[in-house]
């Protein structure tokens, strides 16, 4: 069969005044037609960078600099042609279509969504606007976007972000292109509506021959859905081969690598993740030997004295850039699992409760008019209850709109709560006065979720972290202050010659831990993790989270944990809470919940997280969610989940289940 798309020793360079950086080096990559391909790897390897120069979309300082790409293997080099020439254009947006991964930047705000894509179908298929408009509804009900004729004439902030990147899908498939390229589409999505996305995308395939490149770092997105994948880094391809051969028989270190330090779903409760330690290197800074050698735990001597390693055959249509033989890698990984931490760290957890919520609920006043008078009232965490031990770690999942923030938040007093008990070691503190609540605001402590923006720009870290102790009077000599900072320091793995550096200066996960640092300094009891990694790469994720074990292993803290990756969650958390619309659907000890789970939300959630297994994911039964959450405004009447329960009867949509005992440590708000 031949190859319908193909890039050779592909080259991109950026300029920066006088200097010239290679950051795209070699990179080869094939797609057949009707295939699913992955390409992985994580941020800065080139991944978006490689997919950006194919179509020649770079930024004004970018070039492609060498290399061929070929559509149908025409002889004809894409690269040949000046980015706004005619041939491009045709090709850009025409031939092959891309999906960017924050849609609201990609749609013009002040045009209906049906214009913009009226605009693609008038361009590429050169239709009058009477029949493109016809052609616009077909294919917004193509990608599954409801009342598709009504919805026509709404502008791109009246879609949720999961129908935002719809309408993009919409928008690209107008141009009936023979590719699509998904770059990071679905990251910044719910797990739900992640799977609702790519299985519509994989049945577009199937129905329509459409080639898909799906650019992305969740191994379980391309463990689920690619055939073949390419891995990243430095700028390189360092494995290719078939996703079984990938995820079973992986032959580069950095692939080992990236395996090793995911969480998955179906992992033993005890697993340790192996992080990769140390940083990408700049793309100015790469050495003449191989790029991954600082941070390889295989690394020989000889991979510092030879050249770059170039892509080798290690099997049948598996290709690895490694100096290591097959031998030598397997008696590596051997020493390594006896040199690795082989138990994590140990866990006490004590029958002192530290945090006690009792019929917890918080709403919001609606106000509209000139006079902002009341409309209504919405029920942003509706009579939530649990209770939290010292040493546990308690998980709050959901999707968003659900009221994890909401709840954490109100815990904390930055929202009042309209009604309930939070108790704190006793003390009821839900309806205390600020100067009350003062002795008590420092044994609770909040990590959030994007540690640039929650980090001061204009200080130091060492004055961010320092902060705390200040506010609380917890040292009263500036000497005494900068030994606890150093000590906070040491305690998240940075470096006390850090202090005087600024948050920009830090990279991702160094921010996080200055933000877990800050969060320590007031040496807290409980600590309140709202998607504390979310943001960061997985090998810095396995960091972030190996750090918080080793943490409330070391200092007893309890952990309240928000996350929407339920593999980590179940990784990390004692037990969990499933919340949907401000209410608890189903509370268990971790490993139960994944085992036996009662309420088809629950149930809903984890069919739609992909395992990073491609053999396991063909077994797999995928229970597909309908639609997205609805708006508070909005809830339903009854179980506020019966508009998207496949198993709802009459009464669910009469009455509200409460939350009712299973056995003792698992309860289930269900009617069934």
């Amino acid at each position: 069969m031949k190859k319908l798309l193909k890039v050779q020793d592909l080259q991109t360079s950026f300029r920066a005044g006088k200097q010239v950086t290679v950051v795209v080096n070699g990179v080869s990559i094939h797609l057949m037609p009707g295939e699913i391909i992955g390409l992985v790897g994580e941020s800065g390897s080139g991944k978006s960078v490689t997919m950006l120069s194919t179509v020649q979309l770079l930024p004004g300082t970018g070039a492609v600099t060498g290399g061929r790409a070929e559509l149908d293997e025409d002889g004809r080099n894409l690269f040949d042609y000046a980015p706004n020439s005619p041939e491009i254009q045709a090709v850009r947006g025409g031939r092959i279509g891309m999906i960017f991964q924050e849609p609201m930047t990609s749609l013009n705000p002040i045009m209906s969504v049906g214009e913009q894509i009226c605009e693609s179908v008038m361009l590429h298929q050169g239709l009058n606007k009477k029949d493109a408009r016809k052609k616009v509804v077909e294919y917004m009900q193509l990608v599954s976007i409801p009342d598709a004729e009504e919805r026509y004439n709404e502008y791109p902030m009246q879609f949720s972000g999961g129908m935002r990147q719809r309408v993009m899908i919409a928008m690209v498939l107008a141009a009936q292109p023979d590719v699509l390229v998904a770059d990071e589409a679905t990251t910044a999505l719910d797990v739900t509506i992640q799977a609702q996305l790519l299985e519509m995308i994989r049945n577009l395939s199937v129905n329509t021959g459409i080639s898909v490149i799906l650019v992305t770092h969740n191994l379980g997105i391309v463990a689920r859905y690619a055939e073949r994948i390419y891995v990243m880094y430095a700028g390189g391809i360092v494995e290719q081969g078939s996703a079984v051969d990938i995820f079973h028989n992986p032959r580069h270190p950095y692939a080992l690598g990236l395996l090793s330090a995911i969480p998955r779903l179906d992992d033993p409760k005890d697993r340790v993740l192996t992080p990769i330690e140390g940083m990408p290197p700049m793309p100015q800074n790469l050495p003449a030997y191989c790029a991954f050698y600082d941070r390889c735990m295989y690394r020989e001597r000889r991979c510092e004295e030879l050249p770059k390693p170039l892509l080798r055959d290690v099997g049948v249509d598996h290709c690895a850039a490694c100096h290591l033989t097959d031998n030598e890698l397997a008696e590596k990984k051997e020493q390594i699992k006896r040199m690795v931490r082989n138990s994590r760290p140990e866990k006490r957890i004590l029958d002192e409760i530290c945090l006690e919520v009792n019929h917890l609920t918080k709403t919001f006043d609606v106000c509209r008019g000139i006079l902002q008078r009341k409309i209504a009232s919405i029920s942003a965490v509706d009579d939530v209850s649990f209770s939290i031990r010292r040493g546990e770690t308690l998980g709050v999942v959901g999707e968003s709109g659900c009221g994890k923030t909401t709840l954490a938040r109100t815990i904390l007093r930055m929202y009042e709560p309209s009604s309930g008990e939070i108790k704190l070691f006793g003390d009821d503190i839900a309806h205390m006065k600020k100067r009350e609540l003062v002795p008590h605001r420092k044994l609770m402590s909040m990590v959030f979720q994007d540690p640039i923006s929650s980090l001061n720009p204009r200080m130091s870290a060492g004055d961010i972290v320092a902060e705390p102790l200040k506010i609380h009077k917890m040292f009263r000599s500036r000497p005494e202050i900068h030994k606890r900072v150093d000590e906070l320091f040491e305690m998240v793995g940075l470096d006390t010659q850090m202090r005087e550096r600024f948050p920009h200066e830090f990279s991702g996960g160094q921010r996080q831990r200055i933000g877990i640092a800050r969060a320590l300094a007031s040496d807290p009891s409980i600590m309140l993790c709202d998607e504390p990694i979310s943001a960061l790469d997985v090998s810095i994720q396995a960091q972030v989270i190996n750090l918080l074990e080793d943490i409330q292993s070391r200092l007893g803290l309890a952990y309240l944990f928000i996350a929407h990756d339920l593999a980590v969650v179940k990784h990390i958390c004692d037990r969990i809470i499933v919340m949907y619309l401000g209410r608890v659907m189903e509370v268990a000890l971790s490993e139960e919940i994944y085992e036996k789970p009662l309420h088809p939300y629950t149930k809903a959630l984890l069919s739609a997280v992909p395992i990073a297994d491609p053999l396991v994911e063909k077994n797999r039964v995928f229970i597909g969610l309908k639609g997205e959450v609805p708006s508070v405004m909005n809830r339903p009447k009854g179980c506020p989940f019966n508009n998207r329960c496949e198993y709802a009867f009459e009464r669910c949509f009469r009455e509200t289940p409460p939350l009712r005992d299973v056995d003792g440590v698992h309860a289930t708000a269900c009617f069934l």
